[in-house]
C-alpha cells in the first residue's frame, strides 16, 4: 500500500548489537546487524518512492511491566534512572514518523543518560 501511494514510514527497532559485537551473543549480534542491513537497503529502494525506513537502536531495558515482573532484581538495580522510559521511545517513534522528506533521518540511538556506550 505505500508504495502505490508514494508514502509511508516503516521503523526497525534493532539494538546497539547491530553495532558491534559482543563474546557468547555471536546470534544476537548478526540477528540484529542484518536486520539494520536490511533497513539501509530498503531506504536506499524505497526513500526515493517517498518511504520513509528508518533503525532505531534501543540501547538498554525498557521500563515497563515486563521487565519489573520478569527480572524484577534487574528493574531495582537499575532504577527508573537506568531504564529507558516507555514515553521517551514513543515520542522518538512519532518524532520520526512525523518528519518531512526533506529532513530523513535513517538511524536513532536511544538511551539513558548514564548508559555507558
Amino acid at each position: 500500500r505505500m508504495v502505490p501511494s508514494g508514502k509511508g514510514t516503516l521503523l526497525f527497532t534493532g539494538a546497539s548489537a547491530s553495532l558491534r559485537g559482543r563474546a557468547n551473543f555471536g546470534a544476537f549480534n548478526s540477528a540484529k546487524a542484518g536486520l539494520r542491513t536490511l533497513a539501509q537497503a530498503m531506504a536506499k529502494e524505497y526513500g526515493p518512492r517517498g518511504i520513509h525506513v528508518g533503525h532505531v537502536i534501543v540501547d538498554g531495558a525498557i521500563a515497563g511491566d515486563k521487565i519489573k515482573r520478569h527480572l524484577p532484581e534487574l528493574a531495582e538495580k537499575l532504577g527508573e534512572e537506568g531504564m529507558i522510559n516507555i514515553e521517551g521511545i514513543v515520542d522518538s517513534y512519532s518524532y520520526l514518523y512525523n518528519q518531512s522528506p526533506q529532513s530523513w533521518t535513517f538511524e536513532l540511538d536511544l538511551r539513558t543518560s548514564i548508559e555507558k556506550w
